[in-house]
């Protein structure tokens, strides 16, 4: 378990703050990673992530957030890729793997598939990338909604989290949402992406979430079929 966060400005000015309030989203969800911590931090500073490690592959190179110097395209993740020894080996010839690490293989999928990688993940996963070359935050969420990932919007800015409680510090004002208290009441779930707390999302499984040109998109990118 890791825990992931992140602040995007959807105007891309500059945040005020943005550091110290990754770091404030870290130390929220601190417990979620005793091995290690780490944020980065857009140039331009619009954009920022943190992540709270769990070390488990790649105990030495794999700490987070990670960079492809080359493209300029960062990643925070949480969770674990069952293929991930088989996507390297059928990526090899394209990117230069510094590590042995899974992130770095959703990394380079991302590089070489674009937004379509996450249909060739199988496992258990939340993740946020920022394309450099095409201005995208791309995140997602795995089939089955094993890992977790909260957002919300607030003036915009994108709020996200591996946990609800880690995004509270940035909203107005703290309030029930009383539809999803209605859904919990009845079928101890809260049916469609809402959360108990007003103005807090929850990115639905099998889907991605996209933040571009200063719109915010969620699709849909696999769904289970029954015969």
């Amino acid at each position: 378990m890791c825990g992931i966060a992140g602040i995007f400005n959807l105007k891309r000015e500059t945040i005020p703050n943005l550091k110290q309030n990754l770091h404030v989203m870290n130390e929220v969800q601190k417990h979620r990673g005793p091995d290690g911590n780490g944020v980065w931090t857009h140039p331009s500073g619009f954009c920022g992530f943190g992540h709270q490690r769990l070390s488990i592959i790649d105990l030495a190179t794999g700490s987070q957030p990670m960079s492809d110097s080359a493209s300029g395209t960062t990643i925070c993740y949480n969770g674990e890729l069952y293929n991930y020894i088989e996507l390297r080996d059928e990526l090899r010839s394209d990117y230069h793997f510094r590590t042995t690490s899974d992130t770095e293989v959703i990394l380079a999928a991302y590089l070489k598939w674009g937004e379509e990688c996450v249909k060739r993940l199988r496992g258990m996963f939340a993740f946020a990338i920022w394309d450099e070359q095409n201005q995208i935050l791309f995140c997602a969420r795995d089939r089955f909604g094993i890992k977790p990932f909260y957002y919300a919007i607030v003036d915009n800015i994108c709020y996200f989290a591996s946990e609800a409680k880690t995004i509270l510090p940035f909203l107005p004002s703290i309030e029930t949402n009383l539809s999803a208290l209605k859904d919990y009441l009845v079928f101890q779930f809260c049916l469609e992406g809402k959360t108990l707390f007003d103005g807090v999302s929850e990115l639905k499984p099998a889907h991605s979430l996209i933040l571009r040109n200063g719109t915010v998109k969620t699709a849909r990118y696999w769904e289970v079929y029954y015969n």
